[in-house]
């Protein structure tokens, strides 16, 4: 008996099934790959808010300072509470900063930033006069190791910017005194485009940690009362 093969216009078609199935999976199996490292810089940051709320009860009810004359940076408070590099490094940045040594880290480099009115610059804050902290921001994912919301939140200064501003309608282009306008590569996609599915992970001045799209937190950076960024408005 003779078998009969494929034929041309048959291997054609599975060709074409198999280039349709993939083009639906890939996506998917990127979007899950990217939930996944969402979750591990969530968990970064709920270990980070636990070792914030265990330094103030350590500290007179009082948060660690950002930075002491501009040297030393918050991390470096913290690490004795979690004792990892690892919790300082989102696995979605575009900077690898894996070969940093947090424990005694000084410089500008950092996949998460602190805020300034939670954690103030060469001066603790206490924690009585930060009000709601449940809806305060403390520190979250962004391009420099802390970010004052007054000056230079959005508007460049020192390569500053929150992930996914250009989902908000933020442009690089747009800031021509700032280093934003020259961002490109990795850099400009963090910029538009958020770390994971369009959005940030955030710890709150209470020590919680929750996923939030970053139009919606440029959204907030925005309001004039209850700003969870400016102490001004709280």
């Amino acid at each position: 008996m003779i078998k009969k093969g494929f034929t041309l216009i048959e291997l054609l078609v599975v060709i074409a099934i198999i280039a349709i199935l993939a083009a639906i999976l890939f996506p998917v199996f990127a979007q899950a790959r990217e939930k996944a490292r969402q979750t591990t810089c969530l968990s970064n940051l709920k270990q980070l808010g636990t070792a914030l709320m265990l330094y103030v009860d350590d500290n007179h009810e009082t948060y660690p300072q950002a930075r002491i004359a501009g040297f030393y940076s918050w991390n470096i408070r913290l690490f004795p509470y979690v004792k990892s590099n690892g919790v300082f490094l989102c696995p979605s940045s575009y900077a690898d900063y894996s070969g940093l040594d947090f424990s005694n880290y000084n410089g500008i480099s950092a996949n998460y930033s602190a805020n300034t009115s939670v954690m103030g610059d060469d001066l603790g804050v206490k924690a009585a006069r930060v009000k709601s902290p449940s809806n305060v921001i403390a520190i979250y994912e962004a391009s420099y190791y802390i970010m004052d919301p007054g000056a230079n939140l959005w508007n460049g200064l020192y390569s500053c910017w929150l992930p996914g501003a250009g989902l908000a309608g933020a442009s690089a282009s747009t800031h021509s005194s700032s280093p934003l306008k020259s961002l490109s590569g990795d850099a400009y996609q963090d910029f538009m485009n958020g770390r994971h599915n369009e959005g940030i992970n955030i710890c709150y001045a209470d020590g919680h940690a929750a996923f939030e799209k970053s139009a919606t937190v440029y959204g907030w950076a925005q309001l004039a009362t209850k700003n969870p960024f400016k102490k001004e408005t709280w």
